[in-house]
Formats: structure tokens, C-alpha cells, sequence
């Protein structure tokens, strides 16, 4: 503990709520896709990586794969928000497809995350995630939490409520994922 960086104390009190079909993010509602540019002007600018590993990669040709894209003009790139502990994944660096919310030490998962957890309040449907985990009644293991048109994943390593990791909020697989225009 003692050469482990220390949070910022002059972070963004967040607030997230996940709903069956939109997310709240300090009172203001938006519905995946949305525009990174719309997560910016709240959350202030993040660290943009590019750069993948080879899982990150195979998962790029399974979605260029999914949607038919061209993987030349595919670009996944994440926006990290490491003092928030907020990650989104986005197409074409505008359309952002995926919102991950960081929860603990998530060395096991394939891809790199924000530098701290997340301290803001997070809830599934106005209830407090924790109890949301518990009601599962899974006891270990990444599973689907169905909202509706949405869903998280919930990374959990172990068996108690404190081994989750993330949630990673995303479309449904049966969603038709809209791509906003590059040029915009």
C-alpha cells in the first residue's frame, strides 16, 4: 500500500441509474447509442486508448462480424474516465455502444480499465446495485442482468457480493444498433 496512487479528492460526484430501456447520469437521461460528445460535456475530458490486445481485437472482427461493418472503417476506442472509474466503448470514436461502470480490481478481464473503482452511486431501476447482485441469486461468475432493451453484465469473481467487479451496460443482442454519422 504504500507506493499505491491515491484518487483525486476533487472527483465528480457521480450518479448512475439503470433502467429497462435509458441510464440516468447526474439526473440527465440518455439511451444507448448515445454521442460521446454527450458523455463529455458532463463527465469532462477523458483518456482516449486505441490501441488493443489480441482479445480486444478478436472481439472488434466478431462485431464488425455481427453488424456488418467494414473493419477498415471501424474504429473501437475506449474513453476512460479513470478518476470516475467510468469506461465507454465506442464506434467510430463518436457512437458509444457501451458504458462500463468499475467496481473493484478487474485483473482477470481481457482489456485495460479506469485507473480507480468507482465511488459515485450507482442503482438498477432506483434499488442499490448490491442488492440487485444479491436478488440474483447466482452465485459467481460474469451473468446477464435483463432491464428491458438493455442489460448489464455483472462481473463478479468469487461468490459474495463484494467479488463484482463491473457492470457493463449494453444493447440487447436482438437491438438494432444504430451508428451515428462520422461527419457529424
Amino acid at each position: 500500500m504504500l507506493f499505491q496512487k491515491k484518487k483525486p479528492n476533487d472527483v465528480l460526484p457521480v450518479t448512475i441509474d439503470l433502467n429497462d430501456d435509458h441510464f440516468v447520469l447526474n439526473g440527465k437521461q440518455f439511451k444507448l447509442p448515445v454521442r460521446i460528445s454527450e458523455l463529455t460535456e458532463i463527465l469532462g475530458e477523458p483518456r482516449i486508448v486505441s490501441d488493443r490486445n489480441k482479445d480486444v481485437k478478436a472481439y472488434k472482427e466478431r462485431i464488425c462480424e455481427k453488424y456488418d461493418l467494414s473493419p477498415e472503417k471501424y474504429a473501437l476506442t475506449d474513453y476512460y474516465w479513470d478518476d470516475l472509474g467510468l469506461l465507454a466503448s465506442t464506434f467510430e470514436k463518436k457512437t458509444v455502444h457501451s458504458l462500463i461502470v468499475k467496481l473493484g480490481d478487474s485483473k482477470k478481464y481481457p482489456m485495460d480499465m479506469p485507473k480507480y473503482d468507482f465511488s459515485g452511486t450507482l442503482t438498477v431501476r432506483g434499488k442499490n446495485w448490491q442488492d440487485i447482485v444479491e436478488e440474483s441469486a447466482v452465485t459467481s461468475g460474469t451473468f446477464k442482468l435483463k432491464l428491458g432493451t438493455l442489460h448489464a453484465y455483472v462481473v463478479r469473481y468469487g461468490k459474495k457480493v463484494k467479488d463484482t467487479k463491473q457492470f457493463q451496460l449494453s444493447l440487447n443482442d436482438d437491438q438494432k444498433l444504430e451508428f451515428f454519422d462520422v461527419s457529424e
